[in-house]
C-alpha cells in the first residue's frame, strides 16, 4: 500500500520517472465522477482514478499539488472538496521537491479538517490542523528515526480509517495529461 509514499503515485506508478507533486486522494461519501469534476473545476484534473466506489467504500484519485500551467501554485482547500456526508484521506508524498520535504497528510470529515500529519514533524497541531490520529501514532511507538517511517506511518493511517491498498492495476492513468505536467 506504501510504496508509493516515497516518490510520489505517478512515479510509482511508472517507475522510469523521478520524483513528483502529487497527490493521492481517497474519498468515500461522494462518486468518482463527482470527485473528478470538483478537482477539474479547481484546475486540478486527476492523473489517475480507480473504480467507482461502492456507498461505503473509499474511491481514488491523483492529481497534481499545483498547476504550472495556469501558474497556479497555490494549495487547493479540500474542505470545498468534501461535502457533508463526505470523508477524505489526502495524502502529499512530496509537497515540494526541490526542496526534498517530507510528506503531508490530512483527514476531512463532512467539510471539516479532522487530522492533519506533518511526517516531518508528527507533533504539529493546532486549532487548524487536529491531530485526532496522533496520539494512536504515538501508541503504535512510532517516530522518524526508522527508515522506513512513512512507510509505517502511512500504513498506520490507512489501518485506522480502513484505506484499501493502492492497486497499479486497477488505476485509470490519463497519460497524455501526465506529459503535458512533465
Amino acid at each position: 500500500m506504501t510504496g508509493w509514499i516515497e516518490r510520489g503515485v505517478i512515479a510509482w506508478v511508472d517507475e522510469n520517472r523521478r520524483e513528483d507533486e502529487s497527490v493521492l486522494v481517497y474519498f468515500r461519501g461522494v462518486s468518482l465522477s463527482d470527485m473528478v469534476e470538483r478537482l477539474r473545476a479547481r484546475h486540478r484534473p486527476p492523473f489517475a482514478y480507480g473504480v467507482e466506489p461502492g456507498a461505503a467504500e473509499w474511491g481514488v484519485v491523483v492529481h497534481h499539488l499545483h498547476n504550472p500551467l495556469l501558474g497556479d501554485f497555490d494549495g487547493l482547500d479540500y474542505r470545498e472538496l468534501c461535502s457533508a456526508g463526505g470523508e477524505l484521506m489526502v495524502f502529499v508524498p512530496n509537497p515540494c521537491v526541490a526542496k526534498a520535504h517530507g510528506p503531508h497528510a490530512f483527514h476531512f470529515k463532512d467539510g471539516q479538517a479532522v487530522t492533519s500529519f506533518f511526517y516531518e514533524d508528527p507533533d504539529v497541531t493546532g486549532d487548524r490542523w487536529p491531530a485526532e490520529i496522533a496520539e494512536r501514532v504515538r501508541v503504535a511507538g512510532l517516530d522518524g528515526e526508522t527508515s522506513d517511517y512513512e512507510a509505517l506511518l502511512t500504513r498506520a493511517i490507512g489501518d485506522h480509517l480502513g484505506l484499501p491498498a493502492l492497486d497499479r492495476g486497477a488505476l485509470t492513468v490519463d497519460r497524455g495529461l501526465i506529459a503535458s505536467y512533465f
